[in-house]
């Protein structure tokens, strides 16, 4: 028997995060609001995924949702359009 573990990244650290505030484009104040909170990020990364992360990974995190939130607005249409970007930036190096 084997168990496949979910990959944890920065990444889908921020999707997990984004989720929990509410929609993209409805939730726009909240998401804002929760993204600029890095301490909250930081918290919730630890006590809600199990990731320790440092003041420089959620500020990347944050810049990253910050930009992903304009994207959204600016493409309501297609608010996961940005999602690609996202994930490379927050997995490169």
């Amino acid at each position: 028997m084997s168990f496949h573990l979910e990959s944890r990244s920065l990444y889908t650290l921020l999707v997990d995060y984004m989720a929990q505030q509410g929609q993209l484009v409805e939730q726009v104040a909240r998401q804002t609001t929760a993204l600029k909170d890095t301490e909250a990020l930081i918290d919730f990364a630890l006590y809600q995924a199990d990731i320790a992360i440092d003041a420089d990974a959620a500020n990347k995190i944050s810049r990253v949702g910050l930009a992903w939130l304009e994207y959204a607005q600016a493409h309501p249409d297609t608010p996961n359009g940005y999602a690609d970007k996202a994930k490379a930036t927050l997995e490169s190096t």
